[in-house]
């Protein structure tokens, strides 16, 4: 009767774990499945019109802005790899382009110092794109670097902005967490589940083609999701081969 007793026990015990893996599977099936459809591979590609996107902000649509801007695209060394990109589309858009990409920089390198505002009031940009968090992805308080952006936040000057995250090569300590709940899904772009493939002989930057699709990711998000959609139309031809860049390097 014992051993019947304990024989009983053991199975109700497996079944309990069998169901608690089970529900762990269904959990990340459905996490993936709403991230595949909030982010599908067409919408990767970019949208040739924005008038076919809604945007939404406290639950009223929002048009895209369709005028001209000035961009300011300003962050860590990500900034470059974006940069092509995004210039193709500021060029076909019409818009002006101007990048800061600070090597080794992080939230704590720009909240600590002057920078951002500093090329505010040289550029004076209508739009600023702050893509930041790839020097953070392994920092040992990744959960407590809230203050830094509350530090940024009054440099932006009530200026319309979307935040980047990094292009995550591995699981972050929370820096993507920090953002998220800093900004929400409307300021923030969460770039870590994106699938990249790298420049040759180093781990983290994303290559020509992955810059491409990581920017034609982020102007459908911003177009149809964002608070501050303006007109970021697919580009027809080629990234450029050159962009003027402002770079800086951390000491």
């Amino acid at each position: 009767m014992e051993l019947d007793t304990f024989q009983l026990q053991l199975d109700k015990l497996s079944m309990k774990k069998t169901l608690i893996i089970l529900a762990l599977v269904v959990v990340a099936a459905a996490a993936l499945l709403g991230y595949r459809h909030r982010y599908a591979p067409v919408d990767a590609d970019g949208v040739a019109d924005c008038g076919a996107l809604t945007s939404f902000r406290d639950g009223q649509s929002v048009r895209c802005d369709t005028a001209s801007q000035r961009i300011l695209l300003i962050g860590d060394s990500m900034a470059y790899s974006l940069m092509f990109r995004v210039k193709n589309y500021c060029d076909y858009n019409g818009h002006a382009l101007n990048v800061v990409s600070w090597v080794g920089a992080t939230s704590k390198t720009y909240a600590e110092c002057d920078t951002l505002s500093y090329f505010i009031d040289k550029f004076d940009p209508t739009y600023i794109i702050f893509v930041i968090g790839a020097n953070e992805l392994f920092a040992y308080n990744g959960h407590g670097r809230d203050c830094f952006f509350d530090a940024l936040v009054p440099q932006t000057r009530g200026i319309p902005t979307v935040w980047i995250g990094p292009p995550n090569w591995a699981e972050d300590t929370g820096i993507n967490d920090v953002m998220m709940k800093r900004f929400g899904p409307r300021q923030f772009f969460l770039s870590k589940n994106l699938h990249f493939t790298r420049v040759a002989g180093d781990v983290a930057h994303p290559d020509r083609a992955s810059g491409t699709m990581w920017m034609d990711s982020i102007s459908t998000w911003i177009m149809r999701d964002s608070y501050f959609p303006i007109r970021l139309e697919r580009p027809v031809g080629d990234n450029p081969i050159h962009v003027d860049f402002v770079k800086l390097v951390k000491r």
